[in-house]
């Protein structure tokens, strides 16, 4: 669904157990592919410093846009991936996006 409605996922887990839970590979698994970040702090005075790397990545995104040779508008998933030219740098982008449907 946040795929679908071209959602970008910021995430900030409350488990504070310091165990991975099934909830929080959930949280890492939507954020990653929807182009966001997840965050999993074990105190709640990281709360400060994840609320600001989340607002310095969202000051800091820039859009791309590219017209697909595909152009069947069947509905269906389609992978896409971004890669720097520059290999010192970090990409942080959905995974995919949904063709139009008629």
């Amino acid at each position: 669904m946040a795929q679908r409605a071209e959602v970008t996922i910021f995430a900030i887990s409350t488990n504070r157990s310091g165990l991975t839970e099934r909830g929080d590979k959930v949280l890492r698994r939507m954020a990653e592919e929807t182009g966001g970040r997840g965050f999993f702090p074990f105190e709640a005075r990281d709360l400060a410093a994840n609320f600001q790397e989340i607002s310095r990545e969202l000051r800091s995104q820039y859009s791309l846009a590219y017209v697909s040779t595909n152009d069947k508008m069947d509905g269906t998933f389609r992978s896409i991936s971004v890669e720097p030219l520059e290999k010192n740098l970090k990409v942080r982008a959905k995974n995919g996006y949904f063709a139009p449907n008629p």
